[in-house]
């Protein structure tokens, strides 16, 4: 097989507007293919990330593939084979650190001139929020404990500069790309690959995993307990949700993130992403001069 010229990694993180940017790159797969760029279609899961890939080489809770390294690097293998593209992209926010892995090594060093790894970075406060949200609402997940419990267990994984330098120091700093989280997320991604935009014949949102509404995550948590199975679980929570539209905003009163905490979150790792920012000459200060907002939730023992 032709050595083909990169091979993209598009890493995360997750809550970062991932999800979008995966199924704008499905929509537009033929404009990836005219720029000589393979999105595989073989090693996807239905939401269009390349998670089973990613999975094969690092498990991920509850969260497994059907695959072990060999057999996803094999999979990849058949669908470039059958390619003209020089170069290959993938996607999966679940990607564990791939060059610990020797066959992977041996496989980008076999088949690719260079690798290029794309990371997509958020305040660390809201991605906080964002994955709290994602693992109380997983009926997989059924995440019980607090939201402080959940920053002391992610405070090394959100250290964004310690976890790029990892990666820099096996591809070089110059094949790292960083693009901070907005509402133009995915029109910032296809601009790395120099691809307009293109809104599809279904919903354009940009909105692909949308999160629970704020104010039932405590209640979420609380009255899903009772749970017996997954089905249970999404009835009693997507009652909470439907119920919630008609409960005051004035019921409101729990403080499940003061902006103190956010402040002193974020501050946190001020010195880190001002060195991530540093030796990417990536302007990184709009991770911290927005406005910052208490999050407040229906209390968790409010009867629904």
């Amino acid at each position: 097989m032709t050595i083909k010229d990169t091979l993209y990694l598009h890493v995360g993180w997750s809550k970062t507007g991932t999800s979008a940017v995966q199924k704008q790159i499905q929509h537009q797969y033929e404009d990836f293919l005219s720029r000589g760029i393979l999105y595989p279609q073989t090693l996807q899961w239905a939401d269009h990330s390349h998670h089973p890939f990613a999975l094969s080489f690092q498990s991920s809770g509850a969260y497994k593939s059907d695959m072990n390294p060999p057999q996803a690097l094999e999979k990849l293998k058949l669908e470039m084979v059958s390619s003209q593209a020089k170069d290959v992209l993938l996607s999966s926010e679940l990607s564990p650190f791939y060059f610990n892995n020797p066959a992977f090594k041996n496989f980008v060093k076999e088949y690719f001139s260079e690798v290029k790894v794309v990371f997509t970075v958020r305040r660390q406060s809201e991605l906080l929020l964002s994955l709290f949200n994602q693992l109380v609402k997983d009926p997989n997940v059924r995440y019980r404990a607090s939201l402080f419990n959940l920053a002391m267990r992610n405070i090394s994984w959100l250290n964004y500069f310690e976890n790029i330098k990892r990666w820099s120091s096996v591809v070089g700093k110059e094949n790292i790309i960083v693009i901070p989280y907005s509402t133009n997320i995915t029109e910032d991604f296809l601009h790395i690959f120099n691809i307009e935009k293109k809104s599809s014949d279904e919903n354009t949102s940009d909105i692909v995993n949308p999160s629970l509404p704020t104010r039932c995550l405590s209640l979420v948590q609380e009255k899903t307990k009772i749970a017996k199975d997954n089905a249970e679980f999404l009835e009693i929570r997507n009652n909470i949700i439907n119920k919630s539209k008609d409960i005051p905003l004035v019921e409101d009163t729990y403080i499940l993130f003061s902006v103190p905490e956010q402040q002193s979150f974020d501050h946190y790792f001020s010195r880190s992403n001002q060195a991530l920012s540093t030796i990417t000459d990536i302007d990184l200060t709009g991770l911290t001069n927005q406005e910052y907002k208490e999050i407040k939730v229906i209390h968790p023992d409010f009867d629904i």
